[in-house]
């Protein structure tokens, strides 16, 4: 093996079973699993998410949903806001049109902080916005989509575990916003967070808790 060598790294591919409508699957770099391969000695972890329609993270159920978490095998997450515990994070924001590198294709509105401190920022041209740590973020909405764009994660950590993200659970999302997002149908929403997950490691199904 030459000196350089490992630092050419294969990333982990997360995909949803059944896919999430509005996103397509999430290439990793860091480690998000347990047994996962990855460059220990890298700095940072960072997610990459394909959007490919309306979208929402972390935005919480609608009012009267049944409240659950995804069970990942080494971490819970879930449609809640979050909060990194462990370290900084900043989430990139950016389009495909290489003929406007303006265009981001869509309009995103994004939520950092809480109660007095909270900010809403929106807008429909590539944006950075770091997120400090300790400091809650979400609910993010993706809306009048018109072309594909990208959502860069990056951590100041290089694996799930450092970065100890915890979920508020507690928080009930807005139901006129999810409507912005996927229209009226519960069933619609069903099937946009997902209701299959599978072990990403070893393609078992998971119990949802």
């Amino acid at each position: 093996m030459g000196k350089y060598e490992q630092y050419c790294v294969e990333m982990f591919l997360r995909e949803d079973n059944p896919r999430r409508p509005g996103r397509a699957g999430t290439w990793i770099f860091g480690q998000e699993f347990k047994g996962q391969q990855y460059l220990k000695e890298a700095p940072n972890m960072v997610e990459i998410l394909h959007i490919t329609g309306n979208y929402m993270m972390n935005n919480g159920f609608p009012s009267g949903f049944q409240k659950r978490t995804y069970n990942m095998g080494d971490h819970k997450g879930g449609p809640y806001p979050k909060y990194n515990r462990g370290c900084d994070k900043t989430m990139i924001f950016y389009g495909t049109n290489s003929d406007n590198m303006r265009d981001l294709g869509a309009h995103i509105e994004f939520h950092l902080g809480e109660g007095a401190d909270e900010e809403v920022f929106s807008f429909d041209e590539p944006r950075s916005i770091f997120i400090p740590q300790n400091v809650r973020y979400g609910p993010i909405y993706i809306t009048k989509f018109r072309s594909a764009l990208f959502v860069l994660n990056v951590y100041t950590v290089n694996s799930k575990a450092e970065a100890q993200v915890e979920n508020d659970f507690d928080f009930v999302g807005d139901d006129a916003k999810l409507q912005e997002v996927i229209g009226n149908s519960v069933e619609a929403y069903r099937s946009f967070w997902g209701s299959d997950p599978v072990d990403p490691m070893g393609g078992a199904k998971l119990e949802q808790s």
